[in-house]
């Protein structure tokens, strides 16, 4: 039974199609997964009876209904040892991200091109903020891949005083403020009246992009970082 005063993470780890009603009300479960479900209502002004009761009824609908989209595995997830989790990440999250990276960035400047006349003040701050959480995103795979995976992977059995759990995790603060940037910039990923099917696309593909980062972040975060320290 879901409570007000249960952690984010620990309710997606009870409940995984807490996910999509998260998203619905844009409640950070990723990078805010150490905060309690009541703080995180209160921020942003949402009333906790009206929350649960809505959160209560998706979750008994959701029983008897198969989903159209990728529902984390987190008992399957929770059993893995750090090296799997650490490849299961890197073959899942990052794969995927880097697609959709390249994808999001050639619409993106069709987009802007075509339609800078008109839609000029959205386009523009939206191509800052991509280009933004791009370089956040690429460089934070090279640091993972190259550096802290490697390392985690040797060391996970012993005791901790790196600090590169702490490093990812502000790294994935930041790429969480410029995740928001970009929802509001899009008007909850609403494209304009009258868009065209690029400009659709491209609302749809970063819808899909953000999505996917916050479950890989909630994986890091809540799953693979507290497995790693040995419990946190």
């Amino acid at each position: 039974m879901i409570t007000l005063q249960m952690k984010l993470s620990d309710i997606v780890k009870a409940y995984p199609r807490a996910v999509d009603i998260f998203n619905d009300f844009h409640i950070d479960y990723c990078c805010g997964g150490k905060d309690h479900l009541l703080d995180a209502l209160k921020e942003l002004s949402i009333d906790p009876k009206s929350f649960m009761d809505v959160m209560n009824k998706k979750l008994a609908d959701a029983k008897n209904k198969t989903s159209n989209g990728e529902v984390l595995n987190v008992d399957q997830l929770m059993d893995m040892e750090v090296p799997d989790l650490i490849d299961y990440i890197i073959d899942t999250y990052h794969t995927k991200e880097r697609r959709l990276i390249a994808e999001i960035d050639g619409l993106m400047n069709k987009v802007l091109l075509v339609h800078y006349e008109h839609h000029q003040s959205q386009l523009v701050s939206l191509h800052s903020l991509f280009s933004d959480l791009k370089k956040e995103l690429e460089e934070h795979f090279a640091k993972e891949e190259k550096l802290v995976f490697p390392y985690m992977k040797k060391s996970f059995s012993e005791s901790k005083s790196d600090g590169y759990v702490k490093e990812l995790e502000d790294e994935h603060d930041a790429a969480g403020d410029l995740i928001k940037g970009i929802t509001a910039c899009t008007n909850d990923f609403k494209a304009p009246e009258g868009a065209c099917a690029s400009y659709r696309m491209l609302f749809e593909k970063l819808n899909e992009l953000i999505k996917d980062i916050y479950n890989h972040i909630f994986t890091e975060n809540s799953l693979l970082f507290p497995k790693y320290e040995g419990g946190r």
